[in-house]
Parts: C-alpha cells; sequence; structure tokens
C-alpha cells in the first residue's frame, strides 16, 4: 500500500474513532493529543527547530480552546469554572513559551495535561458501558 493511500485509512479510522466516542472519551483523546505536541515541541526545540515547536505549540493552543468549548458551566458548576481558569493559566503558559524558560514551561504544562488525562480517564471507567 501506498504512503498516499496508509495516510488516507489511517485519517478514515481517526475520523470514526472520534465519531464514535463518547464526550469524556473525546476529552481524553483532546488530552492525548496535547501530550503528544507538548513533547513534540519540545523535542524540536532540542533540535533548534523553533519555527516547527512554535506550530505545536500553536496546536496545543488550540486544543486547550476546545477544551475551553466543551465546559458545561450548568453540570459542571464550581469544577466547570476550575477547569476554565487552569484552561486560561494553560494558555498563558503557551504563549510564553517561546521565551526563555520554555522548556520549564512546557513540564509544567505535560505534567497539567497528564494529570488531567489521568483524572478524565478514571471518570471514563466508572462509567457505564
Amino acid at each position: 500500500m501506498n504512503a498516499y493511500l496508509m495516510a488516507k485509512a489511517k485519517e478514515s479510522y481517526q475520523m470514526s474513532a472520534v465519531n464514535t466516542a463518547s464526550p469524556v472519551r473525546l476529552i481524553v483523546m483532546l488530552y492525548d493529543g496535547g501530550i503528544k505536541f507538548l513533547k513534540m515541541a519540545e523535542l524540536l526545540y532540542e533540535e533548534r527547530e523553533a519555527e516547527k515547536a512554535h506550530q505545536m505549540i500553536v496546536r496545543v493552543e488550540k486544543i486547550v480552546l476546545e477544551l475551553m468549548a466543551s465546559l458545561n458551566f450548568e453540570q459542571g458548576g464550581e469544577i466547570a469554572r476550575n477547569l476554565l481558569e487552569l484552561y486560561q493559566f494553560m494558555l498563558k503558559e503557551c504563549a510564553e513559551i517561546n521565551e526563555e524558560n520554555y522548556r520549564e514551561k512546557i513540564h509544567g504544562l505535560l505534567k497539567l495535561f497528564s494529570g488531567l488525562q489521568e483524572a478524565w480517564m478514571e471518570v471514563e471507567k466508572k462509567l457505564p458501558h
């Protein structure tokens, strides 16, 4: 199978996974993406590929914006408000990543994403199948 067909098959599989996922699974998938792009940005910065790293951070920002858009303040109450504040902080960190302490900020964001991902995975485990 050529590379184009393999890429199309992967894209189709990913679209199917998104279209059939529960809302909680979608949140977990967003955290997966954020972690992946942060790790890629870290490697790209190490390789002195700042522009490509910046593109990865932009993807992280888009994921955080999507997480913000998914908040339900009526059902989530205080938890949703706290998550909004955390997501706003994460966006601020993304905006500052290209400054002197980018590595420290990437590590901090990775910890936040990983902790939130673990929490949502626990929620997912407790949901009826």
